[in-house]
Order: structure tokens, then sequence, then C-alpha cells
């Protein structure tokens, strides 16, 4: 096969990199951009970054779907697992000749097969970028063959960097112990959601006697109910509503939902059902108070909007405090 040392394709990798918006896209485009750039039969992008291997991407003819892919690597995990551990390209020019072969790729065309994984001074493994050729297209020569590492070492680096970049936003906009959203990640959702004018509820809450459980059990008995209340309203609140820790025990909840009294009835189970989550002794001692608000009667304006929702969970705060029957968790 020749390939044109233009920088053509260089220049659509790279194009794709920058513009991608992570990672995942980044990969799936660039298998995508290999395959019909280079008239490849298959190309198969398994990653290591993040864990354990998978199939991050995945272009090739109708033989095979991503998902039947990941099964088929699943079912040969041990045979394949030293292909993981590569520090150097391999180039198999006969692949169905090859005894280490795979019969499911032999049997659906791939001719010549190219496994090339990141190549550096890291020690981290990045995954493995697998070329498959049929016997249409010319054999790679060993220009064709460098051209392919040094896009694939761009592919690399390209994805590591924005590897890096969603790891920092992680860490930048999550709150470290729940991993819901922080402080930084609900003013900056909140001017995005008041510009735009969307209808929507904020929810803010907090729990009553949350100083009782650091006194009484610890810190880390503290630390577990907020981190067990959290990944229950995550669960139970789904997307597009999100979750947010504002410091201490505060939390806000944006509720994609313009009614007061459906956001109110809906977070009001939510928190019911969170009680179930908590599994420490002092979920019977925990209790939450609760305030909603729309963005339409604060018009729009993020100080009203936390102050009306503020109000009423003062409010239900003050009740709770004469009035024991309430659902607490």
């Amino acid at each position: 096969m020749t390939i044109s040392i233009d920088g053509f394709l260089f220049e659509q990798v790279a194009r794709t990199l920058f513009e991608a918006e992570n990672a995942q896209s980044a990969a799936e485009a660039t298998v995508t951009t290999l395959k019909e750039t280079l008239r490849l039969h298959r190309v198969i992008f398994v990653s290591t970054y993040t864990g354990s291997p998978r199939i991050i991407a995945y272009a090739g003819d109708s033989d095979f779907s991503k998902e039947t892919i990941e099964a088929y690597f699943r079912s040969k995990e041990k045979e394949l697992s030293p292909l993981l551990k590569l520090t150097q390209p391999l180039f198999f020019h006969d692949y169905p000749a090859h005894p280490g072969a795979l019969k499911a790729f032999v049997d659906t065309g791939s001719a010549s097969v190219a496994l090339i994984p990141f190549v550096g001074n890291t020690r981290s493994e990045l995954g493995l970028i697998t070329l498959h050729r049929d016997a249409r297209t010319e054999p790679w020569d060993t220009t064709a063959e460098k051209i392919l590492v040094a896009v694939a070492q761009l592919i690399f680096m390209g994805l590591q960097r924005l590897y890096y970049l969603e790891e920092h936003r992680r860490l930048l906009y999550t709150d470290e112990l729940t991993r819901v959203g922080n402080r930084r990640a609900f003013m900056l959702d909140m001017e995005k959601h008041l510009q735009a004018k969307d209808t929507f509820c904020l929810a803010i809450f907090d729990f009553d006697n949350f100083k009782h459980i650091n006194d009484n059990y610890g810190h880390l008995a503290g630390d577990t109910v907020l981190q067990q209340v959290s990944s229950c309203l995550q669960r139970l609140l789904a997307p597009p509503h999100k979750i947010y820790r504002l410091g201490g025990d505060e939390f806000a909840i944006y509720y994609a939902e313009g009614d007061l009294t459906t956001t109110e009835n809906a977070i009001a189970e939510a928190i019911r059902q969170s009680r179930l989550g908590c599994t420490k002794k002092p979920k019977n001692t925990v209790q939450i108070s609760v305030g909603c608000a729309t963005a339409q009667e604060a018009s729009w304006n993020l100080d009203h909007l936390i102050s009306n929702a503020d109000h009423r969970m003062y409010a239900m705060k003050r009740k709770n405090k004469g009035d024991t029957t309430n659902e607490t968790l």
C-alpha cells in the first residue's frame, strides 16, 4: 500500500484530535479517518489508559460490530493479554499464515495486520491500535509502516492529552468526597441555564442534625452518610437533573422541570428513597430539610432563586424541629 507523505493524513488526524470534545469521540473519529483514508478493512483501538482493556473505538465492515469485537476480545483475553504489553509495533504481512492469527479475523478478510502500541518513554500503557488490510489493498512497504507508526503515535499522544484534560475538568468541577458537582460547577451551570431562560427548579437541602452524627459517630461516619445519600440521589435523579455539593452538608439539585409542585413531590420522594442507601447506623438519626424554587418566579436571577429555595428550606427545618412525624433518613 502506498501512502502519500504530503502530510494530508497527519493534518486530518491532528485536526480531529484538536476539535474533539473528549477522548472517546476523538478515538472514534480517528479510527474512522484511518480506515477511510488508508482503505483499511478494519481498525480496532484497545485502550488500557483508564484501567482494564476495553475497545474504545472500532471502524470496520459489517462482518463485526463494536459489541461483537468486545465480546470476542473478552473470550480471547488470555491469548490477547500479551499483545497489550507490546513495546514495539508488529506487522504481519501474511496474517492467515501466522500461528497466532485469530480465526475470526482470517475468516472475515484480514490479510495483513499491524499491531501498534504507544512507543515512548512513559511506563504507562495507553493501549493498542490494530490495523487490518484485506487482500484487495496493496501490502505495506517499509515507508508505509513508518508512517503508520508515526500516525498512531500522534493519536496516542493526542488522546493522552484529552484524558489529562478530562481528569483536570473532573477535579475542577467535581466534589472529591461525594463525586457530585461542586460549587464551581453549580455556579457555571446556573449561569448557563439562567442566561438561556430555561424553565427549571432549584432545590437546596441540608441535614438538620449533621453535627450530631459527627460528634457521636465520628467524621468518617458523617462522610459515609454524605456519600451514600449523594450516590442514591444520583441514581434516582438521573440526567438531565443534576446534584451539587455546595459545601459541608449543604447540597443543591437542578431539576429540569418548571412546575414547583411536580418538583417538590419528585425531590421529596427521591430523598425518602435515599434512606435505603444509608446502611450505617446514623441513618435513623438524620433528617433532611429541602426547599424548592422555580427559575421563573425568581425572574431568572440567581440570588433570588437561591434566596427563595433557602427560605423554603428553613421553613421546613423549623417545622421539622417541632414535628417528629416527618420523614427521616
